[in-house]
């Protein structure tokens, strides 16, 4: 009886903890707020490269957000780049800092997507993106709107694979 009692026990003091890991909580801080202060920092006529896909009715936005994520994982990450080669500037610092932040953010977005069990879904829809320069205020707006279709849609993610109609609509230029 001793054994099925701890057995038991450890199952249900166990329980609330898988289901706990299992749930991504938000992985979304307080450091967005400092992208006011980044974009401030920035020149208004640097250019920021981000391959993006437009919003389209046929794709459903939780679909576009595991196009959008990867897409600003690996720009954010080649910006934090160009500044970590850059040093004696106290703003230097301070915008590398606020990048590094922000690319945490986003690639624990991508943890929390599940986004090997989508990578198919990305790898086939790769000709959806477009080649987008933006100064850095319209780029982190981009950002900013992805952290709340992330936000609106957190809850829901887990449960919905993405799949698109056979026909999905190309994007105007």
């Amino acid at each position: 009886t001793w054994i099925i009692t701890c057995f038991c026990l450890q199952l249900l003091l166990l329980n609330p903890l898988v289901k706990a890991q299992s749930s991504c909580g938000n992985p979304v801080t307080d450091d967005v707020n400092d992208i006011v202060k980044l974009v401030g920092n920035l020149p208004n006529d640097y250019m920021i490269t981000l391959k993006y896909v437009p919003k389209m009715d046929s794709l459903p936005n939780h679909c576009w957000l595991h196009l959008m994520v990867p897409a600003f994982s690996r720009s954010l990450h080649n910006l934090l780049q160009k500044f970590s080669d850059i040093s004696d500037m106290s703003d230097v610092l301070s915008n590398y800092s606020i990048i590094n932040k922000l690319t945490r953010i986003i690639n624990d977005l991508m943890a929390c997507l599940a986004f090997d069990k989508n990578k198919d879904f990305v790898n086939e829809n790769g000709h959806l993106y477009e080649e987008g320069r933006f100064i850095p205020e319209d780029f982190f707006r981009h950002f900013n709107n992805t952290i709340e279709v992330y936000k609106e849609f957190a809850d829901k993610l887990d449960k919905n694979d993405c799949i698109l109609p056979s026909t999905v609509e190309t994007p105007e230029n």
